[in-house]
């Protein structure tokens, strides 16, 4: 941030967007105040009186906080960890970041008495974990947890000893010069300045590797779709999901439409894949008698609704999203058989339905080496890959640097 004083002339010069989402939900206010109204600044005096106000609290905010972070590297580094969220990070640039947090450690500059030294251990575990898992990828989003990031903000964005009180005015004199809110009568549309009347969805993790495949998901319309080579391991990497979503409380019906309730891979799948303690919430059917109403029936019984697979339900694709939209609340996973030319039967529609695509690669007969990969995630990073066979990410312990670095003590 610049030193300069922010006035209505260089106001876009000196500030950015990114400076903009670090302020105070007031402050945010008065500057979509000044965007709306700048423009009558010399025409209206009330308008004048209201940005002359904003400008002078966003200075003595923006002054209070250079001298804050100035003091403290810990602040420092946890407001470039935030300006990464949504970014594209090369291996590099994630490296030069960890080694620079390491460095301030090493230096006591940050230290175990430093107020914040629990959350800079906790992002550099995260940026060490993710670097190491880049083993044949070169760039990564960097995507931030919703509650942690709200929580680091909420550091980097300590309110200053001045008062910032005079702010208040711009909200009520915003609401009498600027009209935000829909036409009168249209029920379609909400704007985005008011507060959602619900709640907001809270995310979730699978445990262990899986969770690392997956990343943080949302329940709300969550669907998964499962292709891949024939022989791959399709059907074992689902009884690995359904034992992984069991685990945290979900019951889960497994429909399992490519091999018969009598057959004994049945019974070897679960002795190997689905845990003593989970088989109660997992259940199964090797029948669809009723096609669509069948699927549907489960809803009220089940959370996770497992098909193997699509091809022998009957069902056109269109059916897929169809029970996404219809059942937000249920979580659908669904195996899709390819052609021949290695595209899904029926069409692609449910891959750009699904939130989240996983394409099962068989790399040898033995199976030791087959893969679950993120071809497609809304929720997490893409391209990560997952032994079926071992149930672990590959890849995610052969970086040990970066690792042994990270255990420098806070002294």
């Amino acid at each position: 941030m610049k030193k300069d004083t922010i006035s209505l002339d260089n106001y876009h010069k000196i500030l950015s967007n990114k400076h903009i989402q670090h302020i105070p939900d007031i402050l945010q206010k008065g500057h979509q105040f000044f965007l709306e109204a700048k423009d009558f600044y010399h025409q209206e005096p009330e308008i004048k009186e209201t940005i002359d106000i904003y400008l002078e609290q966003l200075n003595a905010y923006l002054s209070a906080q250079e001298k804050l972070i100035k003091n403290n590297a810990s602040i420092s580094f946890i407001r470039t960890f935030l300006d990464m969220h949504r970014t594209v990070q090369s291996k590099d640039e994630l490296k030069s970041f960890i080694y620079s947090l390491q460095k301030a450690v090493s230096n006591k500059e940050i230290t175990k008495n430093d107020p914040y030294s629990a959350h800079i251990e906790q992002l550099q575990h995260k940026l060490i974990k993710r670097h190491n898992e880049m083993i044949l990828q070169e760039q990564v989003k960097i995507i931030i947890n919703r509650k942690w990031r709200s929580e680091l903000k909420n550091i980097v964005n300590q309110n200053p000893k001045e008062s910032l009180s005079g702010v208040d005015s711009i909200a009520c004199k915003e609401s009498k010069n600027i009209s935000i809110t829909p036409a009168k009568g249209n029920t379609l549309f909400t704007s985005f300045d008011q507060q959602p009347i619900t709640s907001s969805t809270p995310t979730f993790r699978l445990p262990g590797a899986m969770g690392e495949l997956l990343g943080d998901l949302e329940k709300f319309e969550l669907a998964i779709t499962i292709e891949g080579d024939q022989g791959g391991g399709k059907t074992r990497f689902t009884y690995q999901l359904a034992d992984a979503f069991a685990e945290i409380g979900n019951n889960v019906a497994i429909f399992t439409l490519e091999i018969g309730g009598k057959s004994d891979l049945i019974n070897r799948m679960k002795d190997e894949y689905l845990s003593p303690q989970n088989r109660n919430r997992i259940s199964r059917a090797d029948q669809l008698p009723n096609g669509y109403s069948t699927i549907t029936s489960a809803v009220g019984t089940f959370d996770v609704i497992i098909i193997d697979s699509w091809n022998k339900t009957g069902l056109p694709s269109q059916d897929f999203d169809r029970l996404r939209k219809q059942y937000p609340d249920t979580i659908f996973i669904v195996i899709f058989q390819r052609t021949t030319q290695k595209t899904i039967r029926g069409g692609t529609a449910p891959l750009y339905d699904a939130g989240i695509n996983i394409e099962v690669i068989k790399v040898d007969d033995s199976f030791r080496n087959n893969y679950a990969v993120t071809t497609k995630n809304r929720y997490g990073i893409t391209g990560i890959k997952y032994n079926i066979s071992t149930k672990e990410i590959i890849g995610a312990a052969e970086t040990k640097e970066l690792e042994e670095q990270s255990q420098i003590a806070m002294v």
